[in-house]
């Protein structure tokens, strides 16, 4: 999950670097690979934002929209997500951790 969420962080951080006005079509394989990942992971808000990012590049790619607010601001919300999911999943693994010591304490004093 860990590794999932970095990579589609660094692939936001790319196109919000980018500007998205020049985006290459990797980057849109990219978002929606990462999609799909996330998807399986069981990030379904996530999935849709990056679903919806590469749509939007596509659009862009192709002649459709040029509105580049639209693009930053399903970014952005991407983004936002991601960060949230990344402070969880830290605060998790952290309580997992005191779970365990505290587990090793009481077997120790137990002993």
């Amino acid at each position: 999950m860990k590794r999932l969420l970095e990579d589609g962080l660094a692939a936001l951080c790319d196109l919000l670097q980018s500007g998205g006005g020049t985006c290459h079509p990797e980057t849109e394989s990219r978002l929606e690979r990462l999609s799909r990942d996330w998807e399986d992971a069981g990030l379904h808000t996530g999935s849709k934002l990056l679903s919806e990012t590469a749509a939007l590049l596509a659009q862009r790619r192709h002649g459709g929209t040029q509105d580049p607010l639209a693009l930053m601001d399903t970014v952005s919300q991407a983004a936002r997500y991601t960060r949230l999911c990344q402070q969880k999943y830290s605060l998790d693994a952290a309580g997992e951790r005191l779970k365990n010591t505290t587990q090793e304490e009481n077997h120790e004093t137990d002993t």
